[in-house]
């Protein structure tokens, strides 16, 4: 599948998008609220993030849109399975930080080898993930 320069437009603004709101709610993820005018880009949060970085949801965003840049619909079980592979690389090789539930799904999946985990992440497997 082709994307035309609109497409391929939009998509990059998302995840430019994503990456700045991100980056600027890193330090209060999981915080109480603060008052209007008193955000700062001051990184540290939950990871070890420098002022303007984005987080592990950034990171990950980044693994489905490599596979969806690909031109494959993301609901087919190849591309599941694509990006699936790379969440576990991204755990293994990449990741700045990782929720619990996150590194155990991951690690869980990454030692199913042969299993479709295209399946296993939309639920239609046996296997439970």
């Amino acid at each position: 599948m082709e994307f035309s320069p609109q497409v391929r437009d939009r998509a990059a603004g998302v995840l430019v998008g994503q990456a700045v709101g991100d980056a600027l709610g890193v330090p209060y993820e999981f915080a109480s609220p603060i008052r209007a005018g008193d955000a700062r880009v001051v990184g540290g949060g939950l990871g070890p993030y420098e002022p303007g970085e984005w987080s592990d949801d950034t990171q990950m965003a980044v693994c489905v849109a490599r596979v969806a840049a690909s031109g494959t619909r993301l609901t087919r079980s190849d591309a599941l399975d694509a990006v699936a592979a790379a969440f576990i690389d991204w755990k293994h090789n990449a990741a700045s930080d990782i929720g619990n539930q996150t590194a155990t799904v991951l690690e869980m999946a990454s030692r199913h080898d042969g299993v479709d985990l295209g399946e296993a992440m939309t639920g239609s497997s046996q296997m439970r993930v």
